[in-house]
């Protein structure tokens, strides 16, 4: 997740917090959490592969 992705992602949980829908910003945290995670996992796959070659 680049930068800027994470600044919208944040910028969208701020909006949701603040106009009282706790449990859409709760969810969109987890979605978050979860491309972040599968970008992690991407990357050090392909770190493993790099350096294999």
């Amino acid at each position: 997740m680049s930068n800027q992705e994470l600044c919208l992602l944040l910028d969208t949980i701020l909006a949701l917090i603040e106009s009282g829908n706790a449990d859409k910003a709760a969810e969109t945290i987890r979605n978050g959490i979860k491309r972040i995670d599968r970008g992690m996992t991407t990357s050090s796959e392909n770190d493993k592969n790099e350096k294999k070659d």
